[in-house]
């Protein structure tokens, strides 16, 4: 850990132009490619460099962010991707609270000598792993805290214009995905910070209409047939369930991001209090969990579920059939409701 403002060492480490590796999670989404995106415009802006590097690839409908495919993705480049971490001074970390969220990069992450910074809003950091945190749970995302940390900068002086528009607009595309629209998670530091990009001219109706209305017909059919045919509602517990399977997959030809925003829809019911989407894949049922009202999912999914995330927001992975997944879910909770933590 630094003594001092933590935003503070963060720019006087990148004014030295250390060799620069930008990173963020597995299964990455609009915060975590928006916020990466982000920071790396902001130097080159500065005429520095740096490279982008995700375990997985990001969903389609985030390609604007990325017109000239200068991000890395391990799945796509395992050598090119390992060798970037691996020649990094300097590894700015992004949306993710411990480095086994990026998958098969933990091991280049964690065995790097570079500077490590963490900028996330993830609850319990792994302090132990990184050098400079900037940590803020109750930020509404990894982007609003990204922007946050840019104002503290001496070179910007809380002065939004001395961002670039590029910068700007990776900055809100995390903060709209994250908040589903500003619809959770927002605070009144969420809105200034959308009023000031407004006044520097950021097309917040353009990001939605680029994020939330570019879906194909397939991934609104597989929402119609989660919701006619999948979804199940436990009355007793106040919850919903969905699973997709590998047959929808590729009857629906599912592709990465399709299923973004599914887990919220039954929470539009009064009585349904968490919501849970089971996806299955080759190697493990990957799971979403959201909630309203009293119950932490993210300690939910830490005690069943091998994850974790926010109160209201949190995933993790299963290794077991999937049609185990819906009574394996359930009586999860159950035991969950009756400790004093679900309660």
């Amino acid at each position: 850990m630094t003594i001092g403002s933590p935003a503070i060492e963060l720019e006087k480490l990148l004014d030295k132009g250390r060799k620069t590796a930008i990173i963020s999670h597995f299964n990455p989404d609009g915060d975590a490619v928006g916020s990466s995106v982000g920071m790396r415009r902001f130097l080159l802006s500065k005429n520095m460099d740096a490279d982008i590097v995700l375990p997985s690839r990001h969903p389609e409908f985030l390609d604007f962010l990325d017109p000239e495919k200068d991000i890395i993705c391990y799945v796509d480049n395992k050598e090119k991707a390992l060798q970037t971490v691996n020649a990094a001074e300097l590894i700015i970390c992004l949306d993710f609270n411990r480095p086994e969220r990026t998958e098969w990069l933990s091991e280049a992450l964690t065995g790097s000598s570079a500077v490590k910074v963490l900028i996330d809003h993830h609850l319990n950091p792994d302090r132990d792993k990184f050098d400079i945190i900037i940590s803020d749970a109750s930020a509404s995302s990894t982007c609003e805290l990204l922007y946050r940390t840019l104002m503290d900068f001496n070179a910007i002086q809380g002065d939004p214009h001395r961002l670039s528009h590029d910068t700007l607009t990776a900055i809100a595309t995390g903060i709209l995905t994250d908040t589903n629209n500003f619809n959770n998670s927002v605070t009144p530091d969420t809105f200034s910070i959308a009023s000031d990009m407004l006044r520097c001219n950021v097309d917040l109706d353009a990001i939605n209409t680029l994020v939330f209305k570019r879906y194909s017909e397939s991934r609104m059919r597989l929402m119609g047939h989660l919701l006619t045919d999948s979804m199940e509602i436990d009355t007793r517990l106040h919850a919903s369930s969905m699973v997709i399977t590998m047959k929808d997959r590729e009857k629906y030809r599912f592709a990465d991001g399709d299923s973004e925003g599914f887990v919220n829809l039954p929470l539009m019911i009064s009585d349904v209090e968490v919501s849970a989407l089971f996806s299955e894949t080759p190697d493990y049922v990957r799971v979403s969990l959201r909630s309203k009202g009293h119950i932490s999912v993210n300690a939910l999914a830490n005690a069943f579920f091998n994850g974790g995330g926010h109160e209201r927001a949190a995933g993790g992975r299963l290794y077991m059939p999937v049609g185990q997944v819906r009574k394996y879910f359930l009586e999860s909770l159950e035991q969950f409701l009756l400790t004093s933590e679900g309660r």
